[in-house]
């Protein structure tokens, strides 16, 4: 029997379903950061702490919903995203008159999290919230073209046109403000 370090995400789904209860540890372990990276993006540090054990508890108890035929990813970080709205609209119905931007990640700082500070940081005051979205997922977290279709409940080529344009955007207006990309 392979470790549950080897095996894949729709296995331990699998496992999960069939009450393996350490399969979803697995799994948890796995896309804790990556789920509280995406949060960030939406979310305060301690608030996408608090939507990180949320989207993760509530895939635990819809697993039975989930159909390992597909994909884990794109199944998880629609859960992720939904909590996080969620969480932004009981916010601003709290606070209508404060108007919450997006928050880079806290992340140790690397090389990489410092040269790419800047851009992010012109990402999120320049695009509106599902151009960054899309950019986040395609290029901080890697998610193909199709998974985020499927997260952001848009088409594949849809996804395609809202880089296009974020991609253009971002680089024109780095060029006016001396940001090198």
């Amino acid at each position: 029997m392979h470790s549950l370090s080897q095996r894949s995400d729709e296995e331990l789904a699998r496992l999960t379903q069939d009450g393996e209860l350490t399969a979803f540890d697995e799994l948890s372990r796995r896309y804790w950061s990556r789920i509280q990276r995406l949060l960030m993006s939406f979310l305060d540090h301690a608030e996408a702490n608090d939507a990180t054990q949320e989207s993760l508890l509530r895939a635990f108890h819809k697993i039975h919903l989930y159909n390992p035929q597909k994909s884990f990813a794109p199944w998880l970080f629609t859960i992720a995203r939904r909590v996080a709205l969620n969480e932004k609209k009981r916010k601003s119905r709290r606070k209508e008159d404060s108007i919450q931007g997006h928050n880079l990640p806290n992340h140790e700082e690397s090389v990489e999290n410092r040269l790419l500070q800047p851009l992010w940081q012109l990402a999120s005051e320049v695009l509106n919230e599902s151009s960054y979205q899309a950019m986040r997922l395609h290029y901080a977290e890697e998610i193909s073209i199709r998974e985020i279709a499927i997260i952001m409940s848009k088409t594949e080529t849809g996804i395609k046109v809202i880089l296009f344009r974020a991609r253009r955007k971002l680089q024109k207006i780095a060029a006016v403000r001396g940001i090198s990309l």
